[in-house]
């Protein structure tokens, strides 16, 4: 399957806009450094596991801005 380089760009996109609206300004975002995965799996061209790992990322940012209400 070649690599859909439009829609890895949609799904980042989406990713990152909801790690922004997710988290508050000023929070930690370190927590997040972990989640490397999505790269890794651009580079291997493994499109299943670069959507799950955009999906953790998601999930990270959920869990850390619980922790900071």
């Amino acid at each position: 399957m070649a690599w859909d380089t439009e829609a890895a760009a949609q799904r980042a996109q989406q990713a990152y806009r909801y790690v922004g609206r997710t988290l508050p300004r000023g929070a930690d975002y370190s927590p997040l450094d972990a989640h490397t995965d999505a790269y890794e799996a651009e580079r291997a061209g493994d499109w299943p596991t670069y959507v799950e790992a955009l999906r953790e990322l998601m999930r990270a940012a959920k869990r850390q801005a619980r922790r900071a209400a």
